[in-house]
Parts: structure tokens; C-alpha cells; sequence
């Protein structure tokens, strides 16, 4: 059985594909938030959800290549940790995002399974997921300070590498955040 998973990683790397066992992703695309909304809508839609713009169009998801592994740059707000160890997480465009303002629109939520728990060093910690983006609406319970809250999200990322970012080259990352240009 060993033999097989090995001779399965070896083919995997050998194509070219994404390989999370071995924490391997070939080619990894970067991709900014705005890949991920359609193009009319605008970062004024994402950081006032509902009031420039209806609901339905948050649900509209652009990004639809689930087979090339991606690179996307955020905030983490956990779902599921312990400690300062988080498993589980929601990437989201904007400090407070969903705990401290309104949650972005779905097709702004990225729901994060991380392949290793990550060591959460800081609140708002500004990370770099990579691995398959996929499209598809669902929800997920996240626990806050005042209760339970159900976010809906438009993409999921399971098995992801999760590393600190050393580079914030989103312009929406510095320009929606409703506590104004990002500090690094």
C-alpha cells in the first residue's frame, strides 16, 4: 500500500498537478480578490455589502478553473483552532471582515481547510493560501466574541499550504479595508 501512495505522489509530481501530501503545488497562479467577483462589480460592492449592491450579485461567482493551483493573499478568521493553532479558517479581503463589520459579499469568502495547522502569530494575520480554488456556494458557522454567526461563501480551498505573506500586491487588500490603508 505504501508503494502504491508513493508511485501515485511521484505521478502526480511527474504531471504537473497539485500534490498536497508532499506540500507540492507546480505553477501556482497568483490570484487577486477581484478574479473572484464579477467585473462590475466594484471594491466600493465588497466593502459596503448591501448598500451599492444586491445580494444576488455577491453569489455570482467568476472564478471557475478548479484544476490550476492558485495563490491568494488575505486576512484569517478562524474556524476552527485551538489555541494558536488554526485547522480551519476563512480568508477573507479585509481586516474585521465578518467578526467587527459586515461579512463580504460569498464570492469574497474563501473557506480554508489548511493541509498542517497553522501557527497563528496575530489577530488579522495576513496570510498567502495556495492550492485548488473551488467554486461553490455553502456555509460555515463561525464562533465570535458575541455568539454564533453563519457566513455564506462562494469558494473553498481544502489541503492548502498556508504561509505568512511576505508581499501584499492585492491593491483591494490596502484599499477596502474599513479601517483604512493597511500598516505592515
Amino acid at each position: 500500500m505504501r508503494r502504491a501512495l508513493s508511485l501515485l505522489k511521484l505521478t502526480t509530481i511527474m504531471i504537473g498537478t497539485a500534490c498536497p501530501a508532499l506540500g507540492v503545488f507546480a505553477a501556482a497562479q497568483p490570484v487577486l480578490w477581484s478574479a473572484l467577483r464579477p467585473a462590475d462589480q466594484s471594491r466600493l460592492d465588497v466593502a459596503l455589502p448591501g448598500m451599492a449592491s444586491s445580494r444576488s450579485q455577491g453569489e455570482t461567482l467568476a472564478w471557475r478553473d478548479e484544476s490550476r493551483a492558485v495563490e491568494l493573499t488575505g486576512f484569517i478568521l478562524p474556524v476552527d483552532q485551538d489555541g494558536d493553532l488554526v485547522y480551519e479558517f476563512m480568508l477573507v479581503p479585509w481586516a474585521g471582515a465578518c467578526s467587527h463589520s459586515a461579512a463580504p459579499p460569498p464570492n469574497q469568502l474563501v473557506h480554508v481547510v489548511a493541509d498542517e495547522p497553522f501557527h497563528l502569530s496575530r489577530v488579522y494575520e495576513v496570510v498567502t493560501v495556495t492550492g485548488n480554488l473551488r467554486p461553490g456556494l455553502d456555509k460555515a458557522q463561525l464562533f465570535i466574541m458575541d455568539g454564533v454567526r453563519v457566513l455564506d461563501y462562494g469558494y473553498s480551498m481544502s489541503h492548502a499550504e498556508v504561509a505568512r505573506a511576505t508581499d501584499i500586491a492585492d491593491p483591494d487588500l490596502k484599499s477596502i479595508s474599513p479601517f483604512g490603508v493597511l500598516a505592515r
